[in-house]
């Protein structure tokens, strides 16, 4: 693979990433925005992990920031393409009425990268019947498992719902689009 055709997959799949996860805002300073903000850029290095793992640690840390940091735990170790890390840390995040949204949101993002379609499909479901407040994640996310599953009709539909809730999402298609053209998009 062409170091050129490496770097524009890479370019494009953290695109996706920052953007098809719903990341939980944590209010203040300290470790615990560094590990939202780490969630929220789609960074999955060791040091975002341990600024989150220092937030839990942390006595003052409050309910809310501490759910919400569990959630971005799960996210990170999704973007690290280790599901199976993120699920033990995206369960506990299902224990508050505040995070469980996010959290069974990235459940399914769990479930994609496991490439278990049927239970991602389960857990968008669950994560926009809990109150998602961005459920042009959960339609993207639908377009992707339906492409995965070759069922293109509906991963149109379910694209172009993302669409008119987040045009931003068009970048992603267009990058993907001059990708497919030049035959430098693995699927």
């Amino acid at each position: 693979m062409s170091l050129s055709r490496y770097f524009l997959i890479l370019i494009s799949l953290s695109f996706f990433q920052s953007s098809a996860f719903a990341y939980i805002t944590v209010l203040g300073k300290g470790d615990a925005s560094l590990c939202y903000q780490a969630a929220k850029f789609g960074y999955s290095n060791r040091s975002s992990l341990q600024h989150c793992f220092s937030a839990i640690d942390d006595v003052t840390i409050t309910k809310r920031n501490l759910f919400a940091t569990y959630v971005n735990v799960g996210i990170i170790y999704n973007n690290s393409k280790k599901p199976d890390e993120a699920i033990k840390f995206l369960n506990k995040g299902l224990e508050n009425d505040l995070t469980k949204s996010e959290s069974l949101l990235s459940l399914g993002n769990s479930s994609y990268l496991k490439r278990n379609y049927k239970k991602a499909l389960e857990y968008y479901d669950k994560s926009a019947e809990e109150g998602l407040k961005e459920i042009s994640a959960v339609y993207f996310n639908k377009g992707l498992v339906y492409e995965r599953l070759n069922n293109i009709d509906l991963a149109v539909e379910y694209y172009k719902k993302a669409l008119n809730l987040k045009p931003k999402y068009s970048e992603y298609f267009e990058k993907r689009a001059r990708l497919m053209n030049a035959n430098d998009w693995d699927k």
